[in-house]
């Protein structure tokens, strides 16, 4: 019998494109810093570096954050459901801040939205986790032929 697909499905979805996102986003910014300052509407300085350094940091620990997410999905651990939701509220918070602070819809759209799927998602895994007795992709009770 195939494996019925679940809300945890999507939760991972979103999981893998913010491991995408936030690696490519890094590399843009190891690259290509002074250009992103200036489309904040900021004078680039060196002394930008450490923030440089912490906003780096933040993306890889968010990466790194999604893909323990993920380990703990695919092992049926409730905690990467958690996870999966506190990195959706935190991506939603951001995308908020971001308009609020530098008037920047675009990221406003992308990053709320997405972060407003990853708790939605999550929820929706959650109950069903409990639903179906501590597995996040199927009901495995019904394997007896």
């Amino acid at each position: 019998m195939p494996k019925k697909l679940t809300w945890s499905f999507g939760l991972v979805i979103l999981l893998i494109i913010q491991i995408i996102i936030a690696l490519v986003i890094v590399g843009l910014l190891t690259v290509g810093f002074p250009s992103l300052v200036q489309q904040l509407g900021l004078k680039y300085q060196p002394e930008l570096g450490i923030l440089q350094f912490l906003i780096i940091y933040g993306f890889v620990i968010s990466a790194s954050i999604c893909l323990w997410s993920l380990i703990w999905i695919k092992n049926s651990n409730i905690a990467g459901i958690q996870a999966g939701i506190t990195v959706g509220i935190l991506l939603f918070a951001l995308g908020v801040a971001f308009f609020l602070e530098f008037n920047r819809v675009d990221l406003l759209l992308f990053d709320s939205i997405r972060g407003a799927l990853m708790v939605v998602f999550g929820l929706l895994a959650y109950r069903d986790y409990f639903a179906r007795g501590s597995s996040c992709f199927s009901n495995n009770s019904n394997n007896s032929n």
